[in-house]
């Protein structure tokens, strides 16, 4: 899934800059209005999505392991 955003956020300013080229002529305001609310509503998904998944301050990250053959996941501690 990681993967999929990182080629996500490569492609992003060439898509933008696609979609700017395709619509700028025919933009309307109503366009541009719910444009600029998608990219804030984004921004906003994304900083929720960072403070909730973020670990507390002064806690230590312990990364994955392989133990016995089983891999135990990474976890704060």
């Amino acid at each position: 899934m990681l993967r999929f955003a990182e080629i996500g956020f490569f492609f992003l300013p060439f898509i933008l800059y696609l979609a700017w080229r395709l619509l700028g002529p025919r933009a309307t305001p109503g366009l541009l209005w719910a444009t600029a609310a998608l990219v804030a509503a984004l921004a906003a998904t994304t900083l929720w999505y960072g403070l909730e998944h973020s670990l507390p301050a002064g806690s230590r990250y312990v990364p994955a392991k392989l133990q016995n053959g089983v891999v135990v996941p990474g976890h704060g501690g």
